[in-house]
């Protein structure tokens, strides 16, 4: 983990990303809007907060960490890391010149993952079935794909934005299905249908039997009427699951995350 959150600050300083620095003043904080430049000199320097110079000098002569937070996809990371320096007059390029700070890089980066969708976990008894087909760009979703283009699957949670699956292929050789592939998602709950279409994530794990741990993304579903009242199922359906979910964590037959 260390090692992917020092990635995460590497990408963000590399693409100069916006973030926040929080400056301690009088035990409170000071939270201002900056951004990543560049790594120098052991360091990792941001754009300088506009009409703090004067609180930046005592940070630098006291050696008070500083903090920093950032986002970058579903992640936040923050760390903690003193000020070495300022820098006036950074050259940005041939156009820009803008005042700057030096932070120490950080030896303990942290990061929290986020998640827009409340993600609910799939009991094996549930009555929740999924079947997921490879189909041409081009096929009309509703229509019914050939046998051989189905991938055996098995559901391991739902939100409204995806699914969880385990992908597992023919006499234990990999599943033909790649995050390139436009996929037919049939989710059959109770006496209901859903059809929608997805892409495969980048899988987390691949077991002993080459199954693939992964999850799919639904496209985007609230475009049109029929992809708002999808939707509206789905969350119901989601809903529906959170609760017995939570029944069955008060009578100790799951346990809670």
């Amino acid at each position: 983990m260390a090692d992917n959150n020092e990635e995460l600050l590497r990408q963000a300083v590399a693409r100069n990303l916006g973030a926040v620095l929080s400056l301690p003043s009088a035990g409170m904080l000071r939270h201002c809007k900056s951004r990543f430049l560049a790594e120098l000199d052991g360091g990792i320097l941001f754009e300088s907060p506009v009409s703090e110079a004067a609180l930046i000098t005592e940070l630098i002569v006291k050696q008070q960490p500083c903090g920093v937070s950032f986002r970058t996809g579903v992640n936040k990371v923050m760390f903690a890391s003193p000020i070495i320096r300022a820098e006036s007059a950074w050259r940005m390029n041939a156009q820009s010149v803008i005042d700057a700070v030096l932070l120490q890089f950080p030896t303990q980066i942290k990061s929290i993952q986020r998640r827009s969708n409340y993600r609910v976990e799939v009991p094996g008894d549930c009555e929740l079935s999924i079947r997921v087909w490879r189909i041409p760009e081009h096929a009309y979703l509703k229509e019914q794909p050939m046998a051989a283009q189905e991938i055996k699957t098995s559901i391991r949670d739902l939100s409204i934005g995806g699914v969880g699956v385990r992908f597992t292929g023919k006499d234990k050789q990999p599943p033909l299905v790649g995050t390139e592939d436009r996929l037919r998602v049939l989710m059959s709950y109770q006496n209901e249908s859903l059809i929608m279409e997805g892409r495969m994530r980048a899988p987390t794990a691949r077991m002993p039997d080459n199954t693939l741990v992964t999850g799919i993304h639904f496209k985007k579903l609230e475009n049109d009427l029929e992809g708002r009242k999808m939707l509206a199922t789905l969350t119901r359906i989601v809903g529906e699951l959170q609760r017995n979910e939570v029944r069955r964590i008060r009578l100790g037959l799951a346990k809670s995350a």
